[in-house]
């Protein structure tokens, strides 16, 4: 089987290898040239545009930054329309509901099929040791198909109609984001009146606030890091977004996710938009120490 990968970031490579080691024929794709340094000693087919990619693919997997990427992906001059892709396209991006359903409408004319997907966790690691938690939904007897080739990559679980797997995304990561930024305060205040993080942290865990959010400034006290392969604030704020825009579309409120959103942009501004969205932390402790500071 031949099988694309669109996009070589931190999911997209190991991903990538993950699928050859399966004994499957990969071609891929990035518009960063440098991309493909990586996959260097893989068997893997590069591709000058997604087009040329797709034309002996039946299935296609893309991981890409935003809307406007993965629209240029399906719709694109050189994308997989363009190379009159007729196989499974299967969008794993962080990407609105809206453009889902839109790239379904159109593939299903084209006598294409698309379903949307999203990693719900384990960033690059669990990439890497093809064990991502992934959610898949629209057509069943096309996810039914697509499952045996996702499974190299991690678990699959149907959450059903076109765009309800980039809904269970956007709540998972609204409610990570709240909750970093949330445990950055927290943590935050308490070191300034006096506890150390470390032992904060440790009795923390042991009780009802005890999250997997938590976890990274359990990393944060142990290896001087917030983790691995998570998204920078940017990225986290630009995902807040999607949760504000589907809360208007539903007519939900979405206080918190608005307030998180001002949070790490803010934290981008400050901090750098890679720097890793758990740093949220830095920033609280930053502001602490202004306001502890003497007039």
């Amino acid at each position: 089987m031949n099988v694309g990968v669109v996009g070589l970031g931190s999911l997209g490579v190991p991903m990538a290898r993950n699928l050859v080691a399966a004994g499957l024929t990969v071609r891929v794709h990035d518009i960063r040239a440098e991309a493909y340094a990586v996959l260097e000693d893989v068997a893997v087919v590069r591709c000058a545009s997604v087009a040329e990619l797709a034309v002996p693919c039946e299935v296609v997997i893309s991981v890409v930054w935003d809307d406007a990427a993965l629209h240029e992906v399906a719709f694109g001059p050189s994308g997989l329309l363009a190379g009159r892709f007729r196989g499974c396209f299967v969008d794993l991006s962080t990407t609105s509901v809206a453009i889902a359903r839109e790239i379904g409408r159109v593939f299903a004319a084209a006598g294409a099929t698309f379903l949307d997907g999203a990693v719900i966790g384990g960033g690059a690691p669990a990439a890497q040791a093809g064990k991502s938690p992934i959610v898949i939904a629209g057509d069943r007897d096309a996810a039914t198909r697509i499952t045996p080739v996702l499974r190299h990559l991690g678990s699959c679980d149907y959450v059903g109609s076109l765009g309800c797997a980039k809904v269970v995304k956007i709540v998972n990561n609204l409610l990570v984001g709240v909750l970093s930024a949330a445990n950055a305060e927290a943590a935050s205040l308490g070191v300034s009146a006096g506890i150390e993080l470390a032992t904060l942290v440790d009795v923390l865990r042991k009780g009802p606030a005890a999250s997997t959010a938590l976890g990274y400034l359990a990393s944060f006290v142990e290896r001087a890091r917030y983790g691995d392969g998570l998204i920078g604030h940017r990225l986290m704020a630009k995902d807040l977004a999607l949760a504000c825009e589907l809360a208007d579309e539903t007519r939900r409120p979405a206080v918190l996710a608005a307030a998180a959103q001002q949070t790490y942009m803010a934290c981008a501004a400050a901090l750098g938009p890679a720097s890793q969205f758990p740093a949220v932390y830095d920033a609280y402790r930053g502001l602490m120490k202004q306001r502890a500071a003497p007039a």
